[in-house]
């Protein structure tokens, strides 16, 4: 008697969140329309190990924001049981990170692109992946163990990848938060010898969205 009760219960709820979730996959087509644009704006944290401070773990800040677009929409994919089923979202804007442990900065123009999986969307929350490119001005000035200048301004490139996930509480609006990798050189442009990169696997992001239109 309890176990029939038990299962129909359980049952129940399978077939609420079930529908749920459908509905929330529908909805992925009126959140992901074609030429929709929006705003972002996000802050990240990152810990670059012994080539900065290596007493506290949070060695540089960055606060960057993005004009966005999706050029192509939700696009469904009959291969593969749609498991790259995703929206292609672009953003540009600027970006600046502080290297509080060094009392440098870095400054640029940011161009990001991030992958919606929306096949693995669980109700709101859509994974993503991303990337971007940030070339920008710097007064870095960082040395090797030699005690030689090998990352030095004033041109250096921020280059990001990232995965995470993003929260829609409306059509409209989202949050999200991820983990990010980051790279940032001068590309040999400052010296022929200065050409050493500083590389962090330890990142987090954290951001809010808004996209226009209906």
């Amino acid at each position: 008697m309890h176990i029939g009760k038990y299962a129909s219960l359980a049952l129940a709820l399978m077939l609420l969140v079930g529908g749920r979730l459908q509905a929330r996959a529908d909805e992925m087509d009126d959140i992901f329309t074609q030429w929709r644009m929006g705003v972002a704006a996000e802050g990240s944290a990152a810990h670059f190990g012994d080539r900065l401070n290596r007493d506290i773990w949070v060695q540089a800040l960055s606060l960057t924001g993005h004009f966005t677009v999706l050029p192509f929409g939700l696009v469904h994919y009959d291969h593969l049981d749609g498991i790259l089923d995703g929206a292609a979202e672009l953003g540009a804007g600027p970006v600046f990170e502080r290297f509080d442990t060094q009392h440098q900065d870095f400054g640029g123009l940011d161009f990001q692109i991030r992958y919606y999986l929306t096949h693995f969307a669980w109700g709101p929350v859509v994974p993503w992946v991303e990337a971007s490119i940030a070339p920008g001005g710097t007064d870095l000035h960082l040395e090797d163990l030699r005690g030689r200048h090998r990352l030095t301004g004033p041109f250096a490139a921020l280059i990001q990848g990232g995965v995470g996930l993003s929260y829609f509480f409306s059509e409209r609006g989202s949050v999200y938060a991820g983990l990010h990798s980051q790279h940032v050189s001068n590309g040999g442009f400052n010296g022929p010898d200065r050409n050493l990169s500083l590389n962090t696997a330890y990142g987090a992001v954290l951001g809010v969205e808004w996209l226009f239109g209906p």
